[in-house]
């Protein structure tokens, strides 16, 4: 399986660039729900990234200087990116646009700053926060505030109940398509405007996988003092890894895919 980051320099090898970046996207769910993206010709490929989350995604994929706007809805990308003078520009879309009710940034917004900078003829990098909870759609599982812990307390449920984790697939399918048309109206538009079209993920995500040899190895990590106590439920398989841990082994998390689209 190919190297994204090498793919990612070498698609930047040449100008009116747009790669967009779905953020926790399953390769299985992808490819459910890719006729979303229209009726372009497409090359699909699954790919190999950096890491299993976005944070250590970002320090392994750029490392070097890459001409591009780095249009994104993650707050990580500033946190990690801006003092390092990899982009040519990071332009934050969730200092400005954070919904407080959703606790994320609608891709819709990330569409408007990019359009700003494909009008320019800049090489762009648009990374949404979606299908990464929480979600978009009218769903019962939700966050607890504050806001910016929505996702993360969306993950224990769906972790610890069987119930929750049936919704939570449902509800971040639905997060998927949703992201998947929005990049569609932004593609239609990069086409026009003579762009050359990329869509990838930063990492894939676990949808409630039973793996209690890879789950004794992470939690060895997480929890090394209390490890058997917090393996049990995991190895009779009362709770299920849903989400993106960043000390996964396995490559369940790094297949992503890789979409060069076409007028």
């Amino acid at each position: 399986m190919r190297s994204q980051r090498d793919l990612i320099y070498g698609f930047f090898n040449g100008g009116r660039r747009l790669l967009i970046v779905l953020d926790a996207c399953n390769y299985r769910a992808f490819m459910e729900k890719i006729d979303l993206l229209g009726n372009f010709a497409y090359r699909l490929t699954g790919v190999l990234s950096s890491a299993c989350c976005t944070s250590k995604w970002l320090e392994k994929t750029f490392t070097e200087p890459i001409n591009a706007v780095y249009v994104t809805a993650n707050p990580w990308v500033p946190l990690l990116l801006r003092d390092k003078g990899i982009m040519k520009k990071i332009h934050d879309v969730s200092s400005r646009f954070w919904d407080e009710r959703l606790g994320t940034v609608r891709a819709e917004h990330v569409n408007m700053i990019a359009l700003k900078y494909m009008m320019k003829g800049e090489n762009v990098i648009v990374h949404y926060l979606q299908p990464h909870p929480p979600f978009i759609s009218n769903t019962w599982l939700k966050g607890d505030d504050p806001p910016e812990l929505a996702g993360r307390a969306i993950y224990e449920k769906a972790i610890r109940d069987g119930k929750a984790r049936r919704e939570f697939v449902k509800a971040y399918k639905d997060n998927l398509a949703y992201a998947l048309k929005n990049a569609r109206r932004l593609i239609q538009l990069a086409l026009k405007l003579g762009y050359k079209v990329v869509l990838t993920s930063d990492h894939s995500e676990l949808l409630g996988i039973y793996a209690p040899l890879k789950t004794f190895r992470w939690l060895l990590r997480k929890h090394p003092i209390k490890l058997l106590k917090a393996w049990l439920p995991y190895s009779i398989g009362l709770y299920r890894v849903v989400g993106h841990p960043c000390n996964w082994k396995g490559k369940e998390l790094l297949e992503v895919p890789w979409v060069e689209v076409y007028a």
